[in-house]
């Protein structure tokens, strides 16, 4: 399911957007992209938190960026695809807890977050992935 994305204009130079994954993510040891693609060339930062209700299973996330227009989102496999670079880190939840990245998004034009667990299968339920984002107008 699509991202639920929410932008708010908070004055006449600052705005927001949150980005939530839709629906549940099912999640195995190799990557699935819980946050689809998302513009984020008028916005400077962004900031990841992920939470992760499985008391047993640690999750491995990654942020992906690209220059490109409009790439379809990058590969769940090892490889990201030729559109699409890492953005830091990989970023480790563990079990039953959460986890919170800031990046910086300046120069970006797309964004996505894709995760998976260490080992064995699990689901990310719906709201357990945000992207909030923060820009200048």
């Amino acid at each position: 399911m699509a991202n639920t994305i929410t932008t708010t204009r908070h004055s006449n130079s600052v705005k927001t957007a949150l980005a939530i994954n839709g629906g549940a993510e099912s999640l195995s040891a190799t990557y699935a992209i819980t946050i689809d693609p998302i513009d984020v060339e008028t916005y400077d930062r962004a900031t990841i938190q992920i939470r992760n209700t499985d008391g047993s299973i640690a999750y491995t996330a990654q942020v992906f960026g690209t220059l490109f227009g409009e790439p379809t989102a990058p590969a769940t496999a090892a490889a990201a695809g030729s559109h699409w670079c890492q953005i830091g880190d990989n970023i480790t939840c563990a079990a039953s807890s959460g986890t919170m990245k800031s990046i910086s998004t300046t120069g970006l034009r797309q964004l996505c977050v894709r995760i998976k667990t260490a080992s064995s299968t699990d689901t990310l339920d719906a709201g357990n992935c945000l992207v909030f984002l923060q820009g200048t107008i």
